[in-house]
């Protein structure tokens, strides 16, 4: 019996971290990466830093040129996968190829959301998912004066910080209460709202837009529920994603906002696996199906994707939120269950600083930390994210954990008090 064949839709997080992990089991077996994107393999999470001219473009790049040679894999790059027959077990592509697999992992992310208004065919309007996107839009800033970002959340706001750092006149269009609804609570985003406003951008919340306007093809403006219009050259669009699953149509494959994965992050069909932005796992507290388009769990996803694909059983113990940027120099971290339902079981510990936009909001059930939202400090996220995936308490107790960042340090004490109790 010949070598299984692996297929891989997608060259991003959830598609490499498959690949290496397939390596790491099986050095030989054929794998084959399509991408729509050309090389080079780059990082999404670069994306405003390239646009904020903190790194240039090959400070987004997650991987060299010379990568797909020595992992062994055919690279298909500028191509698209347009349709899958799980029953031949083929995938064709957009270059006329059938490609025949074994085994197909569908890590194809997602693509921004255009809301239903007149007007998002105007020039100058861009959506921030793409290293194309990316450089269109910075190639843009220089003929701009003004620029509206519709959509607060975190995409949106790193392009809200990017353009700030650029030094562009920016409106930031946000329809829920405040920025960052889906990492931060009220409190922590007051502060991020505070910072953006010293930095000199205009956040309007609880803001719908109704209409983008133009003049001979290109935005002039965006027209408000109000009525009021706010004038920009240059638009980005950043109200959400949709996973990219158009070619699984017809496969019967079982999809509800995303792909379906059981915990080996297998699909309904058979040799059919999904990870990162388009795939709907579990959420490790809830056991609610989520939809968890972020970084890590992407990695996580893929490399328990690949694993399996290699034949090595390995279970995704399920998605936890965990979301860090900064906004004008204040960072902030929102971490597993940091927006618990009121009530038992669980307690709030909170520290806050208005002035010096300080907050560190620490959520236990007993004495395990499930949850957190941090603002200025906030050198122990990782730690903190450690103790809450792997719902270890480490003997710490709310009251160590909850006045101030701890240290390794601590907690290695901590564990080594236990090892001697």
């Amino acid at each position: 019996m010949g070598k299984l064949h692996q297929v891989i839709v997608g060259a991003s997080a959830a598609g490499l971290a498959a690949v290496e992990a397939i390596r790491r089991v099986d050095q030989d077996c054929p794998i084959t990466v399509v991408s729509k994107e050309l090389l080079p393999l780059y990082s999404r999470v670069g994306l405003t830093h390239f646009i904020s001219r903190e790194v240039g473009y090959d400070g987004m790049r997650m991987r060299d040129d010379g990568y797909f040679d020595r992992m062994k894999v055919r690279g298909v790059m500028g191509v698209a996968a347009i349709s899958v027959d799980p029953t031949a077990r083929l995938v064709r592509l957009s270059n006329g190829e059938n490609l025949a697999y074994d085994n197909l992992l569908v890590a194809s992310g997602s693509h921004a959301v255009m809301p239903p208004i007149p007007g998002t065919d105007l020039h100058g309007i861009y959506p921030c998912i793409t290293n194309n996107d990316a450089t269109q839009i910075d190639e843009a800033i220089p003929r701009t004066k003004e620029a509206v970002v519709i959509g607060a959340g975190l995409i949106g706001i790193q392009v809200v910080d990017a353009f700030a750092r650029r030094g562009l006149k920016t409106t930031v269009i946000e329809q829920m209460p405040h920025v960052m609804p889906a990492m931060a609570d009220a409190v922590s985003a007051a502060m991020a709202e505070g910072a953006l406003r010293t930095a000199g951008v205009t956040v309007r919340c609880g803001v719908r837009a109704t209409e983008l306007l133009g003049n001979n093809g290109q935005i002039t403006g965006v027209r408000v529920e109000s009525g009021e219009v706010l004038p920009c050259q240059l638009l980005v669009m950043a109200a959400g994603v949709a996973p990219n699953i158009d070619f699984l149509d017809r496969t019967g494959v079982t999809i509800h906002r995303g792909v379906s994965v059981d915990t080996y992050q297998r699909t309904s069909l058979e040799g059919i696996y999904a990870a990162g932005d388009v795939a709907e796992t579990v959420d490790m507290f809830s056991g609610e199906r989520v939809m968890n388009a972020i970084w890590p769990e992407a990695l996580n996803q893929g490399r328990t994707a690949g694993l399996n694909m290699a034949g090595v059983a390995t279970t995704y113990e399920g998605s936890m939120a965990m979301n860090v940027t900064t906004v004008i120099d204040t960072p902030i971290a929102s971490i597993g269950m940091w927006n618990p339902p009121d009530g038992e079981p669980y307690q709030i510990r909170e520290v806050r600083d208005d002035l010096k936009r300080i907050y560190r909001k620490l959520v236990f059930t007993g004495e395990q930390l499930v949850g957190a939202m941090l603002v200025g400090m906030i050198e122990d996220a990782g730690i903190l994210h450690n103790m809450i995936r792997t719902r270890t308490t480490f003997t710490l107790t709310p009251d160590h954990l909850a006045p101030a960042p701890v240290r390794w340090g601590t907690v290695l004490r901590a564990v080594d008090k236990a090892g001697r109790v």
